[in-house]
């Protein structure tokens, strides 16, 4: 019996102190209050990923004029810069009759005209006084022309005409996943290919119209 006893009383002290040991642990108010909700954490990411946005800035061209580029660019709605930019082209073959004193060389362009020439004299520059038989593209065409021209005893020569083309651009600021978005938006409103795209690191564009 003593025995019994002692193990029922062993027994009603594991019961009391038992539901202690195995209760979780809580959080106090205070503590639970400063832990960030799920929304936030949402906006936090948001604003991380938008600072963090890589831009770019595509560069399109050519257009023939200002008018032009800004009417793509209008239509695309982004905002975007009309860039002229200067182009060197190829030079030209000058077919020239040699330079003479100016009364001689309107004299003889009066007569190539009378022939059926389409002539003219070279009002300044290095070549001033001469007269121009013609440009061409291929330095073939401008050598036939000349042998032609010796035959009849004129005085010619070959020069080159050097040439530059004033062609305008226009720049628009993306994002970087946005890339292929965009000029598929513009190419929709250019009326054909355009002859290059740039993509470089983007300093910031603005419309002409926000332009100071």
């Amino acid at each position: 019996m003593k025995w019994l006893a002692f193990c029922l009383a062993l027994l009603n002290l594991g019961l009391w102190f038992l539901p202690d040991r195995l209760a979780l642990p809580t959080v106090s108010p205070q503590v639970a209050g400063a832990l960030p909700r799920v929304a936030s954490l949402k906006s936090v990411e948001g604003v991380s990923a938008e600072a963090n946005g890589e831009s770019i800035c595509l560069t399109v061209g050519w257009f023939k004029s200002p008018a032009a580029a800004n009417a793509v660019g209008l239509a695309s709605e982004l905002d975007y810069r009309v860039e002229p930019k200067e182009e060197s082209l190829p030079p030209l073959h000058w077919v020239l009759v040699s330079p003479q004193p100016e009364s001689d060389a309107k004299a003889q362009a009066d007569v190539l005209r009378a022939q059926g020439g389409d002539v003219y004299v070279v009002a300044k520059g290095q070549y001033r006084n001469a007269i121009s038989l013609g440009m061409f593209e291929s330095v073939k065409a401008a050598e036939r022309l000349i042998t032609e021209k010796k035959l009849e005893n004129l005085n010619v020569t070959l020069a080159k005409f050097t040439r530059n083309r004033i062609g305008y651009a226009l720049a628009f600021e993306v994002e970087s996943s946005r890339e292929t978005e965009v000029l598929q938006a513009v190419e929709a409103d250019y009326d054909g290919n355009f002859d290059f795209i740039e993509r470089n690191a983007c300093e910031g564009v603005a419309t002409s119209e926000k332009n100071p």
